[in-house]
């Protein structure tokens, strides 16, 4: 897979997961951000669902960069 599309593969994927995890926040009624305890939780979630679509591409891209 050429390096552009592995790029925009993971871009897309994460901006999906992203969004998938802030609508099942709002049906939850978990995306108020009136206190300092609901933004961390938030940001929790946004950071352990970047982490995880890392993982998911990383042996795809260190394979690549491993290359260079």
């Amino acid at each position: 897979m050429p390096e552009d599309e592995i790029f925009e593969s993971v871009h897309n994927y994460t901006k999906f997961k992203l969004v998938e995890m802030l609508i099942d926040r709002f049906n939850n009624g978990k995306t108020k951000l009136d206190d300092l305890n609901s933004i961390e939780d938030v940001v929790d979630d946004i950071l352990k669902v970047i982490s995880i679509c890392g993982l998911k591409y990383h042996n795809e891209l260190k394979s690549k960069f491993d290359k260079e």
